[in-house]
């Protein structure tokens, strides 16, 4: 091997208007995994008072219309929700032209701050504020769930992804912990939130989110490329000439992107695993509200919201972990029957313990085929958050190796499905009981589940 094959061996090459030389690192806490600290953390503050504050919603409407009696109606929290969802869609678009604007740090900061537009609104509890919140905070949601992945990859090496990756996303699901153990604590053995309790709630969910842009205004570390200036001794003593790259025409770009996003979502495995992604929408809709409000419709102790999230939280670390080293070892057929297994099971519970009418009042007429248990609440709690770290690990493993070169669009995708799906179920979960939410997870899970065993993904799955 040559001297410049030899010195060349420890640096990496990064596109840009020049070639760059940037020396490999070797050790472990590095800038780079600093930075995806960083992100990650700022999700887990900004999501520990989004969840739990969510989650808690329509109990809060329910019960300031016993107390206060402020005239809302009992389905504007899914509204809310699903208004949040949705837009953040929309404003996704314009995260590049915010990442142009204010850079990295930038939008890490201004988006996790406008979560605050949702808290706030539930603060005052006006509809106005409630819509006019959820807007804000979709607009945060679209931005934040561009940016922080972008940190997550532009700061690992294909050495360091798969590990910066299951940090990133365990410390993520912390804020299922968090936030609902602050509100466990909180809230006590009341059985009614009061003005006093929702706004001390709420303003310390702005705590958090507040905590969140501190982290990514005063943490995240710009990485300065190494420019040609920095290495020209280097270069020249090894006769090394840089030419600048040719600049592609901003259309001739613009074009080049949609044809490979055309080209890539029109395969015929994508089909099969958006319905994957459908059926995570559902769970994430499911969990982070609609099963709250069925609790606090039917159980009287509010604490018992937040410590079902807080169960919930745990077990979805814990199974993360599990799961992870599954995958090594069995095939992905075998994974998906055994969460599938899991999940008829939980929804077979809640067909048993909770009245039809559960999501939509407090005052419901339907039976029950058995008696209400709190110990069945956090069984169902155990169930589906195993279920849907599972599914979810499948997901995005899948979509790394569906997309191969492409994962940008992939996680394009799941964001785009995701969000449009979990809020129009937001939406429809007004008007729908509880078993027709229940069966219409059952049905999804199904034909996921089938995509999955009769190896659909072909190219997706290792088996």
């Amino acid at each position: 091997m040559s001297e410049v094959e030899d010195q060349s061996s420890i640096y990496s090459t990064v596109e840009s208007d020049y070639l760059v030389l940037r020396p490999r690192e070797t050790r472990v806490f590095t800038k780079p995994f600093f930075n995806v600290l960083v992100s990650a953390t700022v999700m887990c503050l900004v999501y520990s008072a989004f969840f739990p504050g969510g989650g808690l919603l329509d109990v809060v409407i329910a019960d300031s219309n016993k107390t206060t009696n402020p005239g809302l109606d009992s389905q504007v929290g899914y509204i809310c929700q699903g208004l949040t969802y949705i837009s953040s869609i929309l404003f996704a678009f314009l995260a590049p032209v915010i990442l142009e604007a204010l850079g990295v740090r930038g939008t890490l900061f201004v988006s996790s701050l406008l979560y605050t537009g949702f808290l706030a609104g539930i603060v005052f509890l006006k509809p106005w504020t409630l819509y006019l919140g959820s807007v804000i905070a979709g607009a945060g949601m679209g931005w934040l769930w561009v940016v922080a992945p972008k940190v997550l990859t532009d700061n690992s090496t294909e050495e360091t992804l798969q590990r910066n990756n299951s940090v990133w996303w365990c410390i993520y699901i912390l804020s299922m912990v968090l936030g609902n153990m602050a509100n466990y604590f909180y809230l006590g053995n009341l059985t009614t939130i009061d003005t006093k309790t929702r706004v001390i709630i709420y303003i310390s969910c702005c705590g958090f989110v507040i905590a969140g842009s501190v982290v990514a205004l005063f943490g995240y570390q710009n990485i300065p490329d190494t420019r040609p200036d920095k290495v020209d001794d280097f270069l020249a003593s090894r006769s090394i000439q840089i030419t600048p790259a040719v600049c592609e025409d901003p259309v001739a770009k613009v074009k080049r992107i949609l044809n490979k996003y055309k080209k890539a979502l029109l395969r015929k495995e994508v089909g099969y695993l958006q319905t994957l992604l459908l059926f995570n929408a559902l769970s994430l809709s499911f969990y982070s509200m609609i099963y709250q409000t069925c609790i606090g419709n039917v159980f009287s102790e509010r604490r018992l919201i937040p410590l079902m999230q807080l169960v919930f939280g745990i077990t979805e670390v814990v199974a993360c972990i599990i799961f992870e080293r599954l995958t090594t070892k069995i095939s992905n057929k075998i994974m998906a029957i055994i969460l599938y297994c899991l999940m008829l099971i939980c929804m077979f519970l809640v067909f048993l313990m909770f009245p039809s009418d559960s999501t939509m009042t407090s005052d419901h007429t339907g039976s029950t085929y058995i008696e209400p248990r709190k110990e069945i609440v956090i069984l169902i709690a155990v169930l589906l958050a195993m279920s849907d770290a599972g599914f979810n690990i499948i997901s995005n493993s899948s979509i790394g190796v569906t997309f191969e070169g492409d994962s940008d669009v992939g996680f394009m995708m799941l964001n785009a499905v995701m969000s449009l799906g979990t809020g129009t179920i937001f939406f429809i979960s007004s008007q729908l009981s509880l078993f027709w939410i229940a069966g219409l997870e059952v049905v999804l899970g199904t034909i996921a589940t089938m995509c999955i065993v009769l190896n659909s993904f072909r190219t997706s799955f290792q088996d």
